[in-house]
């Protein structure tokens, strides 16, 4: 998000806990928790947190990437001793507890997680326009909905913490079951996309809108295996995609025309996690983008696989020593680039709708044609003929691979991997407990009673 107002760690600063028995006078010139949420700027500026947290080198600015893609078989990192083997033990399924990348992951989320409480418990004591506190709140539910998403998808059972707490309150938590995780995600979705706008003004691109809200929700709706619900939470904003008119907000237009350097202001972005050029804490480093920095990183996603005349084929070529893949190969300056990394596209919401219609309704589905060929088209090759004698089986496979294709490097190969229950067969010498990542040690040290915390497998 272009940082109109630059207020970060503001979760640090407002702990529920802080200094209670030292001392009970607060300070009048600098923001504290019972001093800062007092008007609208003041919450503003902690909706900016939010945002802040989840664009943090442990989350989207490099760790996802790790967690999401390299451990998946499209990117591979055969650096066994780089960052004393913390990327290689995730590439390599040899990761325990203690893993750096795994433990900040896993608190980062909880700190966005915490601002977006400590936003969302504020903003009803707040005195301002109904309708522009909705746009905050809406915010701020979408964050705790996407971190939550994560949650789920990489350690299974977590604590679902829905205020800001204590620290006795924290060390007596418990994992709650995924059903509940579940709930908890559709019900803050369903009420941002009630409460956000489909548009900002310029100055605010990159915020979260009701189209983000729609597409997260519909996604989880397809990890539910939910697919009614897809369908019908995702027909508006299709209709929208699909519409022919010259200025629209959202659409396709070739990846080329995307990636790597208007994935800002691209009509297929639905919603990005952002980043900026100028030495101000708003950049990914550039090593973090799938760079090639000594050889080692190799993508591993068969050029074989695009079809002929297919325009993402160049956008996934193995790049050279101290090179990153076309697809994030944008603008750089000294070690930053502002390489944003999308999280919703309209290709994907296409996608997801295909999926969706092919398992809900009795093959063949025109509409789920329909969805599949229009993102083929856009990348420039033939589209299926629903004439063709296919099975849903076929269609069902044709769609994964068309993720594949289409999302490569944006976070999504390893969890598209455990959900379409093809890890044994794309990784068939791995155990299966390391479907779920182990929840850091770390975490498991601060709990009253860690009985049943450790995911099977790990120690």
């Amino acid at each position: 998000m272009r940082r109109e107002i630059i207020l970060v760690c503001l979760g640090a600063l407002f702990s529920a806990s802080g200094c209670k028995d030292f001392l009970n006078l607060q300070p009048i010139d600098s923001p504290t928790e019972g001093n800062f949420y007092v008007n609208e700027n003041a919450l503003q500026g902690a909706v900016v947190s939010c945002y802040d947290a989840i664009q943090s080198d442990y989350l989207y600015g490099y760790n996802m990437c790790i967690l999401a893609e390299n451990r998946g078989d499209n990117v591979a990192d055969a650096n066994i001793s780089g960052g004393s083997g913390v990327t290689y033990q995730i590439d390599a399924f040899s990761e325990q507890a203690d893993n750096l990348a795994v433990t900040n992951a896993y608190l980062q989320m909880y700190c966005a997680i915490f601002r977006c409480n400590m936003a969302l418990d504020k903003a009803p004591l707040i005195k301002m326009d109904a309708a522009a506190r909705n746009r905050l709140v809406g915010q701020a539910l979408f964050i705790r909905a996407l971190c939550y998403f994560n949650i789920v998808r990489m350690w299974g059972k977590a604590p679902l913490i829905l205020k800001v707490q204590t620290n006795e309150e924290a060390r007596a938590n418990t994992r709650s079951e995924t059903k509940d995780i579940y709930a908890q995600i559709a019900a803050d979705l369903n009420q941002a996309k009630d409460y956000l706008p489909t548009t900002w003004p310029e100055s605010q691109r990159g915020r979260a809108t009701s189209h983000a809200a729609r597409g997260l929700l519909a996604k989880v709706y397809l990890y539910l295996k939910n697919y009614d619900m897809v369908i019908s939470v995702l027909k508006p904003l299709v209709n929208e995609i699909y519409e022919k008119k010259e200025k629209k907000a959202v659409g396709l237009v070739p990846q080329t025309s995307t990636f790597p350097n208007s994935i800002k202001t691209s009509i297929d972005v639905i919603f990005a996690v952002q980043y900026l050029l100028g030495g101000v804490g708003e950049s990914a480093h550039q090593n973090n983008r799938y760079r090639n920095q000594d050889g080692s990183i190799l993508i591993k996603l068969p050029q074989s696989l695009f079809e002929s005349g297919d325009n993402r084929k160049a956008l996934m070529q193995q790049p050279p020593v101290l090179s990153r893949p076309g697809k994030f190969n944008s603008t750089q300056k000294n070690n930053e680039t502002s390489g944003d990394m999308p999280l919703i596209r309209c290709a994907e919401i296409l996608l997801i709708y295909a999926e969706a219609l092919n398992e809900a309704r009795r093959y063949p589905d025109t509409e789920a044609f329909k969805a599949i060929n229009a993102v083929r088209t856009n990348a420039g090759i033939s589209a299926l003929d629903i004439t063709d004698n296919r099975t849903q089986a076929d269609l069902r496979n044709a769609i994964w691979k068309e993720r594949r294709l289409e999302l490569a490097l944006e976070c999504d190969r390893w969890f598209d991997i455990v959900r379409t229950e093809q890890f044994s067969k794309v990784f068939p010498l791995v155990p299966v407990f390391k479907l779920l990542y182990p929840v850091p040690q770390l975490e498991i040290n601060n709990i009253n009673d860690p009985t049943g915390w450790q995911n099977f497998g790990y120690y």
